[in-house]
């Protein structure tokens, strides 16, 4: 299925840019350092999924613009840099093709086959807030839209559903109600030499990014994360357990929960990484037989994930492979379901500096105690506009 005719002006925009982006594109804004507008990436990422044994498919596009600008450099020991970071994303789905959820309820599966479910578009801010630094740059800061899925437990390969996996489980979080609060909040984090603490909370009663009445409310998504990040080790390593608690929201009970999370790679070239996640919580039911389909599918949730950086020698090249368990919550096992598991293989491969092209196969037992096949292409052409406005 071919995009809509509105994004061939798009399409043709990002082809003609340069200096593709690789890796967590949020992470590196948020890693951004110092004059001015330091990072600025627009991407167009398309995706088709089908499930072949219940003949069925789907498809949806996201289009992202992520940046990172200093607002006051500083290096001190008590005030440092203050920064503004955003991301804006449209998405939709792919012409006339049906939503993520209804190819996994046709297809009897527990989770999405990707993080993108709507049945109409969607226009918005992911994150839009400050960063302030303090003691050089050890506590930062965070206050306004936030995204806590992109905040805790991060890793290079999770979270990111435009690199690297698609799967729920993996890109987003079909356990954790704090993941998506769209919320206003804020976020306070210090890094010690080898470790790292960080807490915050979000509007967890929010309609929109920046409903200010909703959040006077008090109806929170609140997070504490601990971790140990040896930087001697190099590469993306660290092990981290954090725990959440959403409140009582008018159509969903209120949850508590926590997960273990690691994520290793080996040697200075990282060519390889290891990865993992373990979530476990109770509660988060809807509220009422008109909000159950409304609540997240499981109580409990595993993955863990191999990849290979540079396979051949491809230098914008990615293998990945992961396995994953996820365990019904009460209302979902009244549907039938059980304990499901399966994997998710993916080649990303690297046709030019600005567009790559990801295969990808999912293997998943479905409802009937049966293999169901997804197999899925995804396409993103990227640039990074910031070389624009830096000072020659």
């Amino acid at each position: 299925m071919r995009p809509s005719v509105r994004l061939w002006p798009i399409l043709l925009f990002a082809l003609v840019c340069s200096g593709a982006v690789e890796g967590n594109q949020l992470a590196r804004a948020l890693e951004a350092g110092n004059n001015g507008v330091q990072f600025l990436e627009g991407g167009l990422t398309g995706l088709y999924q089908s499930a072949l044994e219940a003949s069925e498919d789907t498809g949806n596009y996201e289009i992202d613009l992520i940046g990172s600008i200093v607002l006051r450099q500083a290096d001190g020991e008590t005030v440092g840099s203050t920064d503004f970071v955003f991301w804006a994303f449209h998405v939709d789905n792919l012409g006339n093709l049906q939503s993520t959820g209804k190819l996994a309820q046709k297809a009897g599966l527990l989770w999405d086959t990707n993080d993108i479910n709507v049945d109409n578009s969607v226009t918005q801010f992911g994150v839009f807030g400050l960063r302030q630094f303090f003691l050089n740059d050890r506590l930062d800061l965070g206050i306004g839209k936030l995204f806590p899925g992109m905040i805790h437990t991060e890793s290079a390969y999770t979270a990111n559903n435009s690199e690297t996996y698609t799967t729920k489980i993996i890109s987003a979080s079909a356990v954790g109600g704090y993941f998506e609060a769209i919320g206003l909040g804020a976020n306070l984090k210090y890094w010690g030499n080898s470790w790292f603490v960080q807490g915050g909370f979000s509007d967890a009663k929010a309609e929109s990014e920046f409903d200010f009445s909703s959040l006077a409310d008090g109806v929170l998504a609140w997070t504490a994360e601990a971790g140990w990040a040896p930087r001697q080790l190099g590469g993306d390593t660290a092990v981290s357990l954090l725990a959440f608690r959403v409140d009582q929201t008018p159509t969903l009970d209120k949850q508590t929960g926590w997960a273990l999370a690691g994520t290793h790679d080996f040697g200075e070239s990282r060519r390889y990484g290891i990865f993992g996640r373990y979530t476990r919580a109770s509660g988060g039911e809807g509220r009422g037989q008109e909000n159950a389909d409304a609540a997240l599918p499981l109580k409990s949730a595993a993955y863990l994930g191999f990849a290979f950086n540079r396979p051949l020698g491809r230098v914008n090249d990615q293998l990945g492979l992961a396995a994953l368990y996820g365990q019904p919550t009460e209302y979902r096992e009244s549907q039938g379901f059980s304990s499901q598991y399966g994997v998710e293989a993916f080649w990303k491969i690297g046709i030019s500096r600005i567009f790559r092209i990801t295969p990808s196969l999912q293997l998943l037992r479905n409802r009937e105690d049966e293999v169901e096949y997804v197999i899925g292409i995804r396409a993103k052409i990227a640039a990074d506009f910031a070389q624009y406005f830096k000072r020659r």
